[in-house]
C-alpha cells in the first residue's frame, strides 16, 4: 500500500512539475533604459532583448530566416530594425537618436543609441519593438530622472507615451 501511495506521490509530483514549468514560460518583451551620462554630456538609451525573441522575431519580419545575433551582421540587422521601431519626439518634432551598436551578452542582445544632449523637459516617447513580430510583446522603459526611476510600458496597441522630467 505504501508503494502505491510514493508511487502516486511521484506522478502528482512530476505532473505538477510539468504543470508549473508550462507556466513559467517566458513572455515576449524589452527592456529599454534612458538615462543621462554626465561624462560624456550624452542621453544613453540601452535596449535588452532576449537574443531568441530578436533572431526569430526580426528574422520574420525582415524575411531573413538564417538571422544569427552571433553574428556581426545578424547584431547589425538588429540594431537597425531597432532603431526604426524605438522613437522619441517633443513639441518640435523627432529627436535624433545615433545608433551606436549591439552586443550579444550572454541570452541577450543590448542595442545602444544615444541622444546628444539632455533629454527635453517632456518627451514622448514610442516603443515598437517586436511588437510587429509578437502580437503579446510588452517592452518597458525605465527613465533614470536624477534618483528616481519612471517606467513606461507599451502593450496592445499602445503607441505614444509622453513623460515630464522631473528635474
Amino acid at each position: 500500500m505504501s508503494f502505491a501511495i510514493g508511487r502516486r506521490t511521484i506522478v502528482a509530483a512530476a505532473a505538477l512539475g510539468i504543470a508549473c514549468s508550462a507556466f513559467a514560460h517566458r513572455a515576449p518583451g524589452s527592456l529599454t533604459t534612458i538615462k543621462w551620462n554626465a561624462t560624456s554630456g550624452r542621453t544613453e538609451i540601452v535596449h535588452r532583448l532576449h537574443s531568441h525573441d530578436a533572431e526569430l522575431g526580426v528574422g520574420d519580419v525582415l524575411k531573413r530566416v538564417d538571422l544569427s545575433a552571433i553574428d556581426l551582421a545578424g547584431r547589425a540587422y538588429i540594431a537597425l530594425y531597432v532603431e526604426e521601431r524605438f522613437r522619441m519626439a517633443d513639441a518640435n518634432g523627432e529627436l535624433e537618436l545615433s545608433l551606436v551598436g549591439a552586443i550579444l551578452e550572454g541570452d541577450h542582445i543590448l542595442v545602444y543609441q544615444e541622444y546628444a544632449g539632455r533629454l527635453p523637459h517632456t518627451v514622448r516617447i514610442r516603443d515598437d519593438i517586436l511588437r510587429d513580430a509578437y502580437p503579446a510583446q510588452v517592452n518597458q522603459v525605465n527613465i533614470e530622472d536624477g534618483d528616481a526611476t519612471h517606467s513606461l510600458v507599451f502593450a496592445n496597441d499602445d503607441e505614444w507615451h509622453r513623460y515630464e522630467s522631473r528635474q
